[in-house]
């Protein structure tokens, strides 16, 4: 999270309940209804909000541009030793890619080339004894094989169970591991789709405040 003060300097012609509304999602600590809200807006105080990179940014972002299609009069704050400055849009930390999900695609990467050289062994032996063939084409087969998402898993897993006698449950996260951070990825994705789905912060239905 990064704190982002907000002052409302002009209204123009819009109203101050659709300003608080557009504002309220960003707030999560203190007293985020509307008519609090509207109240700071009135008397030009600096309304603190909460923008997380990854999710928030974006959205905030979209709000201040169509602060600036209506031309409403805002300006925008940084907390800095325990004092709001007055900053640009820019000069914030608009990086929208959070550093969990470039960990995740690194481990992914990682995991997906480790894993497939170790396949390989398992694959040559498939095809050597399970089909009889020929050592080269065994090992052109096992190289092709192994690099190809899941199939080469599916064959490591048969063959090592199958020819090495390999206890199942383990061979399956020995050779499947690698796919657990592609969920993570989809149900973060999902995670996103519901919340872009409400207008609001969905945790925060429960409130009368966002009725």
């Amino acid at each position: 999270m990064q704190k982002i003060g907000i002052k409302i300097i002009d209204l123009n012609e819009a109203t101050p309940r659709n300003i608080a509304k557009a504002l309220q999602s960003f707030i999560i600590e203190g007293d985020y209804s509307i008519p609090s809200i509207i109240h700071q807006m009135q008397n030009e105080k600096i309304i603190e909000l909460d923008v997380s990179k990854e999710e928030n940014m974006p959205e905030f972002i979209n709000t201040t541009e169509e602060f600036d299609e209506e031309e409403i009069g805002y300006e925008l704050y940084a907390f800095v030793e325990d004092k709001w400055e007055q900053r640009e849009l820019d000069s914030f930390d608009l990086d929208r890619t959070p550093k969990w999900q470039l960990v995740t695609i690194g481990l992914v990467i990682m995991g997906y080339f480790v894993m497939s050289f170790f396949e390989i062994f398992a694959i040559y032996d498939w095809y050597t004894i399970r089909y009889e063939w020929s050592g080269i084409l065994s090992a052109v087969g096992a190289v092709v094989t192994s690099f190809i998402p899941v199939v080469g898993s599916l064959f490591a897993y048969w063959s090592a169970t199958e020819l090495w006698q390999w206890n199942s449950y383990f061979t399956l996260f020995l050779y499947f591991w690698y796919y657990l951070p592609i969920i993570i990825f989809i149900l973060y994705g999902i995670l996103l789709i519901i919340k872009l789905l409400y207008g609001d912060r969905w945790y925060r239905f429960r409130y009368s405040e966002f009725s």
